[in-house]
């Protein structure tokens, strides 16, 4: 809030281009004000054209609406915009051996896990996931299954069952969905070796592994960016990272990057260091509160043979 000074009988914001603020004033009986302070040409004053000017380009297209860029279209009057249509992600879990969270589960089977952690992960990246359900281990329906999604979305993700022959299935499948078809199947990455990516019909196909760990790590690295890239992002942007200090030494295989889960503690050294340590969190790539328990991942170069204790690492939040 700002008072207006007045000057022979005409307000400040007429005769002059300065203005104090009311915590510098003291009320006296009308029409009277004591300013405490004095007030510079320009003190408190917005200008026309101060924050954008005509023909200013105030939000490209491509740019993520945040609230600041919501914020600015109010400010000049623009209450509707076109923006890009969130793309609808197909989501195929398979196995004979997962069923429903809701369900209990007799020895040999597992819950669904995968089709949540991706409908959240999608969610979060901009996309509409669809969820086909749990499809049996049968050809034919699994088939009908991925046709059925690769017709209705924009981008289709499969969860494949950890038998071999379910894997071998899922790449046969496909391969059959469109032309190209599968473009990679197996990357050097740890975990996610068997990640399938393709391309089919001009839209994107990507197979995750089955186990849960594995899924949610080669979705952040493949899914996200696909969604990224279909809703015409017009930049680069980096995944939210902080720096921190490795507190172990962490082997890696030479020529495979590695994405490790790591917990985040504050740092109790001096100023002068990272404000974070990491401490690696161990676990099997079936165990999902191996993420659940960490706060972000660090990469490991598929040119190195592990990091060292000390090291300066960047941590992805997860």
């Amino acid at each position: 809030h700002t008072q207006t000074i007045q000057q022979d009988n005409k307000s400040a914001n007429q005769q002059t281009n300065q203005q104090a603020k009311t915590e510098d004033e003291i009320r006296r009986p009308l029409p009277e004000i004591e300013i405490l302070r004095a007030v510079a040409v320009g003190d408190n004053v917005i200008k026309a054209g101060e924050d954008v000017q005509k023909g200013d380009v105030v939000i490209p297209a491509g740019a993520v609406l945040r609230p600041a860029e919501i914020g600015g279209l109010m400010a000049l009057g623009i209450t509707t915009v076109n923006v890009a249509r969130r793309p609808r992600v197909g989501i195929l879990s398979s196995g004979d051996e997962v069923v429903p969270p809701d369900r209990d589960t007799a020895p040999g089977q597992v819950r669904d896990v995968n089709t949540y952690t991706l409908r959240a992960l999608i969610a979060q990246a901009g996309g509409d996931p669809v969820p086909y359900g749990i499809i049996p281990d049968n050809a034919e329906a699994f088939r009908a299954a991925a046709r059925r999604a690769l017709d209705e979305c924009d981008v289709v993700v499969f969860t494949a069952g950890s038998s071999v022959s379910v894997r071998d299935l899922t790449a046969q499948t496909i391969d059959e969905l469109g032309k190209p078809g599968v473009l990679v199947h197996g990357v050097n990455v740890r975990p996610g070796k068997p990640t399938i990516l393709a391309l089919c019909d001009g839209k994107a196909v990507i197979g995750l592994p089955g186990n849960p760990v594995s899924g949610l790590v080669i979705a952040q690295i493949f899914v996200v960016p696909v969604i990224a890239r279909w809703l015409g992002l017009h930049t680069h942007r980096p995944r939210p990272s902080v720096p921190a200090r490795l507190v172990l030494n962490l082997p890696s295989q030479a020529g495979r990057e590695d994405w490790v889960p790591v917990r985040l503690t504050p740092s109790t050294v001096g100023a002068d260091e990272e404000a974070f340590i990491a401490e690696p969190v161990f676990g099997k790539s079936n165990l999902i509160f191996t993420l659940a328990r960490a706060d972000g991942l660090i990469r490991i170069p598929a040119e190195a043979n592990g990091l060292a204790a000390g090291a300066r690492v960047e941590v992805v939040w997860l």
